[in-house]
């Protein structure tokens, strides 16, 4: 079977990074993938090249993406495939695919967000797009219940497939000792970290002030770790600067595989306003991490259980997140209780096979192989 992945980006977030474990996994069960870019490619052109897929970009010019439009509608045509994936839907992605003739499939990353503009703006997506795909794949039980409110003629189209992690196991003494040697973090530190964008609503501004407030509360070797980049970057900087933490904070950048960064870590500290599923949080407790977080808005709690799995809360309470921190950090009993918790959920729920086998069973229904 030839598949298309439209995707929206090649960037390292976690949409794009469960789309090319996606490929790389399914490539070995007879799918030959190619790949076109709606934008520019990023960091993740790499990772596809690797696996020996054709991929192609295209430049994203004017609102919507409208002065590009053309040449992408031209390169998607230029593909031949029994099945296109859009991955993240976009208005030019969607207009490109719409005349073709195969069988398409749409995956939803993302949140449709709270308030009336983005519920008219997503009935109109809907109403529009809707019908040109065989099949609609969610990744949390959040945003496929929005889209049951938003949409619900469209229901049995609905599929739910939640996201998936390769590892579930803590990570040992000398993999910690060599993941910190390799970014630079002191061996014997406690290690607080968060990865993702650098963006408003990624909420790293958060982060830094909780991470300031238990610098000033804890009298121990503390280092802070952000992996990510993005346009908030040098602004988060100056915020270290100004919180009294630049010299515990270290930037480390897109890492293209964030296993360094994830057996470096003790705690994830994870805040954002609205994410559907939050991956950095399931990517940690596949780790044995214990995870504090803050999410106004979005599906993190199908993962993150609070005070089972982990603290999540729905509002920034800077004062209460440093306090869940601080209870993780001198409670071992705690802190274990977590971990394992974490991994036992993971391991029954999250595997990398069933997030594999689904997609495998809906591509072949689609297409008529079942």
């Amino acid at each position: 079977m030839k598949i298309l992945n439209l995707i929206q980006c090649l960037n390292l977030g976690g949409m794009e990074q469960a789309s090319y474990l996606l490929m790389k996994e399914t490539q070995r069960r007879g799918i030959t993938w190619q790949v076109q870019s709606i934008t520019p490619s990023g960091s993740g052109k790499e990772i596809v090249e690797g696996l020996g897929i054709p991929v192609a970009d295209n430049p994203y010019v004017g609102k919507f993406g409208y002065k590009s439009h053309l040449s992408l509608k031209r390169k998607v045509r230029h593909f031949s495939s029994d099945l296109i994936l859009v991955t993240g839907p976009t208005l030019t992605g969607c207009l490109s695919v719409r005349s073709s003739s195969c069988k398409k499939i749409l995956g939803v990353h993302f949140c449709h967000q709270t308030g009336l503009p983005n519920f008219i703006k997503w009935k109109l997506f809907y109403a529009l797009f809707g019908d040109d795909y065989d099949v609609i794949i969610y990744y949390s039980p959040f945003t496929l219940e929005e889209a049951k409110q938003i949409a619900p003629q469209l229901q049995h189209k609905f599929y739910l497939i939640e996201n998936s992690v390769q590892r579930c196991s803590t990570a040992t003494e000398s993999e910690k000792k060599k993941a910190r040697e390799v970014l630079g973090v002191p061996i014997d530190a406690f290690v607080i970290g968060n990865a993702g964008w650098l963006i408003e609503r990624k909420r790293f501004d958060i982060f830094l002030e909780v991470c300031a407030t238990l610098q000033k509360q804890i009298d121990q070797n503390l280092i802070f770790l952000i992996a990510g980049d993005g346009p908030l970057h040098d602004e988060l900087q100056a915020l270290s600067v100004e919180l009294g933490i630049d010299e515990k904070v270290r930037f480390v950048g897109w890492q293209r595989s964030l296993d360094n960064f994830y057996c470096s870590l003790d705690l994830l500290l994870f805040n954002s306003n609205s994410d559907a599923f939050g991956r950095t949080v399931l990517e940690a407790m596949g780790y044995g991490i214990p995870v504090v977080a803050s999410v106004i808005e979005g599906g993190t709690d199908s993962v993150l259980q609070h005070q089972s799995t982990g603290y999540l809360l729905r509002e920034h309470n800077v004062a209460q997140l440093a306090e869940y921190c601080r209870s993780l950090m001198r409670d071992r009993q705690l802190y274990e209780s977590f971990q394992n918790q974490a991994l036992a959920l993971i391991h029954s729920r999250f595997s990398m096979e069933t997030f594999i086998e689904k997609h495998l069973s809906i591509f072949n229904q689609v297409v008529g192989l079942d």
